[in-house]
């Protein structure tokens, strides 16, 4: 379905540090979206290319560069607001990748790579989920996920994004086993920054909760979380300087050489069905 709801012709670039950045269509990365992307690209960059499915594709710019890693990509993504930005993104910037909110009964037993990342908090039935993209896997294909840590930190951002819940490790490996999964890797990404920026969040998010009022659903806050990056363009814009690219690959770096401890913001998690 690539190409299907497009907003109007814009233009989109990419660079190593960013990956795809394309602020007419109304996306910018996060700086939480980048810390997390070098550590998904430096782990999926190991794995032997093959057919991928990345469930909740958002924007679709993690795709775009997952696609050129892989012989056959596919973005599952239920919002159609997402989904438009996704199409446009695949289609501008001539990428392999198709977009499609319904699962295709083809994948089940045959996908080598299924992705989810911070997309099971989003899902109330989050052993559904799991069954269901587990299915999709051949045998010795890898599931890729990422989750917020940290039970005790669920605060204002995770009700505003429509969360469920935040991780524990043992919650993490747990899940893992259960449906049958061998956890290969498992870090805990994003200190300090994303630790600092998810403190220095918390009263913004209190105000949009506000704004936002209590009728807004789970699921419509959900829609949203992976596309609504309006009151991300203005600090982008400081991200994208000299200064602040520097600041950028230091706390890449810091973030590399903390992986190993429980101490960032979420989990990234690699494992391999039996």
């Amino acid at each position: 379905m690539q190409g299907s709801d497009q907003p109007g012709k814009a233009s989109i670039r990419g660079s190593r540090l960013f990956g795809i950045v394309a602020p007419d269509l109304g996306w910018v990365p996060p700086l939480r979206f980048l810390l997390r992307r070098a550590r998904i690209l430096r782990l999926l960059s190991r794995l032997p290319a093959g057919s991928m499915v990345e469930v909740g594709c958002g924007a679709g710019a993690l795709l775009h560069e997952l696609a050129a890693l892989n012989t056959e990509a596919v973005g599952l993504e239920t919002s159609t607001r997402a989904r438009a930005t996704a199409c446009a993104i695949a289609d501008i910037g001539e990428g392999k990748q198709s977009i499609t909110d319904q699962i295709d009964p083809v994948w089940e037993n045959s996908c080598d790579l299924v992705c989810a990342f911070d997309v099971l908090e989003h899902i109330e039935d989050e052993q559904g989920a799991l069954k269901s993209w587990v299915g999709w896997l051949k045998s010795e294909g890898h599931l890729c996920i990422s989750v917020p840590a940290h039970r005790s930190r669920w605060s204002a951002g995770d009700e505003w994004a429509g969360h469920w819940r935040r991780y524990d490790r043992n919650d993490v490996e747990n899940i893992m086993r259960e449906h049958g999964l061998l956890v290969q890797h498992i870090e805990c990404y994003g200190f300090p920054l994303a630790n600092l920026t998810e403190w220095q969040g918390n009263r913004t998010y209190k105000q949009l909760l506000e704004q936002r009022g209590d009728a807004q659903s789970k699921a419509h806050a959900t829609e949203e979380s992976g596309v609504e990056r309006s009151h991300y363009l203005r600090l982008f814009r400081i991200i994208d300087t000299i200064p602040g690219r520097f600041a950028l690959r230091v706390a890449l770096l810091m973030q590399a050489l903390t992986a190993s401890t429980n101490w960032g913001s979420g989990y990234l998690v690699l494992a391999r069905k039996a």
